[in-house]
C-alpha cells in the first residue's frame, strides 16, 4: 500500500512532540537549579552560623584587651544541635563543623585585632595563667623579689628586659600555635581569658604598667 504523500508533509505532529520535550526539560532544568539553590542556601546558611560562633568568641577576646584593670573571664562555647570545635592562634578563630552538602566540613574564620598569648593546657609550658606568670617572672626576671604585680613591682631598670621576653615568648609561639592551634571541643569544658598588668616602679614611685590578654585552658590557683 502506498502512504500518502500528505502525510509526509505534515510535521505538526513531530512539532508538538518537540515542543513537549522542551517543555519537560525546561521543568527538569528549574527543577535541578531549585534543588541547587535549596542546597546552596543551607550550607551558607552553616557557613553563617559556623561564623557567628567565631565572631562572638573573638570578640570576647578582644574586649579583654580594654579592661583597665586585672580581670578573669570564662568563656564557653555556645550549644548548638550539632557538632563543632573552635582551634585559637594567635591571628585567628577558627570554627569547624560537619554537615555540608558540596563540602563534609564547613569552615568559618574571624582574625583577631590583638595579639594574644595562648597557653595550650597540653603543651606543657613554664606558665599558663597571670600568677604562674608574675612567678616565672619573679624567678627569672625579678631576683626572687619583684614579681611584677602591683605590690612587688619591677624596678624601671627592669622593664625592657621583661619587655623583651615577652615579645620573644609571643614571636616563639606563634607560628607553632599557626600550625596546632589550641582546640576547644567540649561545651563543658570553658577557656579562660585574662586581662593582666606587669607594673615598674619608677624612681619617684610612680608605677607604669603594660597590660596582656592571657588564654588559658587551666583552673587559676
Amino acid at each position: 500500500m502506498s502512504k500518502s504523500p500528505h502525510l509526509l508533509d505534515d510535521t505538526r505532529g513531530i512539532v508538538a512532540w518537540l515542543i513537549s520535550q522542551i517543555g519537560l526539560l525546561l521543568a527538569a532544568g528549574v527543577l535541578i537549579a531549585s534543588i541547587a539553590s535549596l542546597t546552596f542556601y543551607s550550607d551558607w546558611q552553616k557557613e553563617a552560623e559556623a561564623k557567628a560562633i567565631a565572631s562572638e568568641i573573638a570578640t570576647q577576646i578582644e574586649t579583654m584587651d580594654l579592661k583597665s584593670g586585672n580581670n578573669l573571664t570564662l568563656c564557653m562555647l555556645p550549644l548548638k544541635n550539632y557538632h563543632y570545635n573552635v582551634t585559637i592562634s594567635t591571628e585567628y578563630v577558627t570554627v569547624r563543623r560537619e554537615g555540608g552538602t558540596f563540602t563534609d566540613v564547613i569552615t568559618a574564620r574571624e582574625a583577631l585585632l590583638i595579639k594574644p598569648f595562648i597557653r595550650p593546657a597540653a603543651w606543657n609550658l613554664a606558665w599558663n595563667t597571670s600568677e604562674e606568670l608574675y612567678d616565672f617572672l619573679c624567678l627569672n626576671y625579678g631576683g626572687g623579689q619583684y614579681a611584677g604585680n602591683d605590690t612587688h613591682p619591677f624596678l624601671f631598670r627592669d622593664k625592657e628586659r621583661v619587655k623583651q621576653y615577652l615579645y620573644e615568648e609571643l614571636s616563639r609561639t606563634a607560628p607553632v600555635l599557626a600550625r596546632q592551634p589550641l582546640l576547644m571541643e567540649n561545651v563543658n569544658e570553658p577557656l579562660f581569658l585574662e586581662k593582666t598588668f606587669i607594673y615598674f616602679e619608677k624612681d619617684n614611685g610612680d608605677l607604669e604598667m603594660m597590660g596582656i590578654v592571657i588564654i588559658h585552658q587551666e583552673v587559676p590557683s
